[in-house]
């Protein structure tokens, strides 16, 4: 019993500065967790837009969050990181509540924007906040900590989100719009208990501007970087509709395994992070992630030529555990070459950065993955897919190290603002 209570004490992050970042994000989360599943729903049925006009909204503000992520970095790295991210938690707030006065496709489209904005805004300054409390792997284990926490709020959101699904009316939708709008102001108040870390002001020791854009090792880090994490999108589109459509394992299967996945990262991102906190082992995790997802994804189109329910099936947890094992691999790496690689005093701007390796993957993903691992005409063909996706993932992440160490020849540390030790390096 007190080996059970040390290995769950492990799990929780330590007092004061973490806990407080890991409590704001669990609050968030579970308000993300509560719209995901419903916010097409609220926009459709109940405020009247087609389809095919949320796509498009969507659409608009994913880009303009994503060309958002570095200019809004480069102000929490001028400004201080803290503020800025509490103050996009915030905008978060204002711009969802504003879903509940919206009935047009324009209405929907400023909304989303100024909501997508806020978002990507809020997570480069995140970044900087976690990279003004620690260094090497205790920050990398901070940041993997807070994704457990994510997956953990996700899942408890979407979980109570299942209430006003079975009601299906706009009261229950409307509900769960507040809700969430009021779950970001309450994931801003921990942050009180978050030391401010000094800012990058202008100087002579003063990060150049822009520098993140003349920066090119760094880009070709995020690229490969980016590609790698469509697994996150073979997880959440790919997935379904070939176990629906290609395989004879039961439809619950999809439940099934995508609840293993969030269980499985919860439960061993934090591990898998271990010895990442230095630019080549990241590196090194980040080739390995490549490997494993692409023989991950090998045993899920495998299951497709197997006519028996219980085969299919334990071949898909079987590619799950590995295609899981290829995420957080891929997750922990991606934290510390993100961090590593940047100068102190920047962690925002190069935060926002590097998210645009993921945020571009993202918006391409949905038409790969479903040109080519859904592809119609007999097995074989999107069989083909899945393993020629994967060879090109494995080929980026395989570059990985190389890049990381032309990114380290041409890297030129900048002086951190002064501050006390916040988190503590740990065995």
């Amino acid at each position: 019993m007190s080996d059970l209570r040390g290995r769950l004490r492990a799990l929780l992050p330590e007092p004061g500065a973490p806990r407080a970042l890991a409590l704001s994000t669990l609050v968030g989360q579970t308000g993300s967790g509560l719209l995901l599943p419903v916010s097409a729903l609220f926009f459709t049925r109940s405020v009247g837009l087609a389809p095919a006009q949320v796509g498009l909204g969507l659409a608009v503000a994913g880009l303009v969050g994503l060309a958002a992520a570095v200019p809004i970095g480069r102000v929490a790295d001028r400004f201080g990181a803290r503020g800025t991210y509490a103050l996009a938690l915030l905008g978060q707030a204002v711009a969802t509540a504003s879903f509940a006065l919206v009935h047009s496709l324009w209405a929907f489209v400023v909304a989303n924007t100024l909501a997508a904005l806020a978002q990507r805004g809020g997570s480069a300054a995140r970044g900087a906040v976690i990279g003004g409390l620690g260094e090497g792997e205790a920050r990398v284990r901070l940041r993997a900590l807070l994704k457990s926490v994510t997956n953990a709020g996700l899942s408890i959101g979407t979980a109570l989100a299942a209430l006003a699904l079975a009601a299906d009316t706009r009261a229950a939708y409307l509900s769960i719009v507040l809700v969430n709008a009021a779950t970001y102001v309450g994931a801003a108040l921990p942050l009180l208990r978050v030391p401010a870390v000094a800012p990058a002001g202008p100087g002579p020791g003063a990060p150049p501007r822009r520098a993140v854009l003349r920066n090119r090792p760094y880009a070709v880090v995020t690229a490969l970087c980016g590609l790698t994490s469509i697994h996150y999108d073979v997880l959440s589109l790919g997935l379904p509709l070939w176990i629906a459509g290609h395989s004879h394992a039961p439809r619950w299967s999809i439940s099934a395994v995508i609840l293993a996945n969030t269980v499985l990262v919860v439960l061993l991102q934090v591990p898998f992070a271990r010895g990442t906190g230095e630019a080549a082992t990241a590196a090194a995790a980040v080739r390995r992630a490549g490997w494993v997802l692409w023989a991950g994804w090998a045993v899920i189109a495998a299951a497709a030529f197997t006519g028996s329910a219980a085969a299919a099936f334990a071949l898909l947890v079987a590619g799950m555990v590995l295609h899981t094992a290829g995420e957080l691999w891929h997750s922990a790496g991606s934290y510390g070459l993100s961090y590593e690689l940047a100068p102190a005093g920047s962690h925002g701007e190069y935060q926002g950065f590097f998210s645009l390796g993921s945020g571009a993957t993202a918006a391409v993903a949905p038409l790969v993955v479903t040109t080519v691992c859904l592809a119609d005409g007999p097995t074989w063909r999107p069989a083909t897919g899945w393993f020629l996706l994967g060879l090109v993932v494995a080929a980026a992440a395989a570059a990985v190290p190389a890049a990381t160490r032309r990114a380290e020849r041409d890297h030129v540390p900048i002086p951190a603002p002064a501050r006390g030790p916040v988190l503590q390096e740990s065995a």
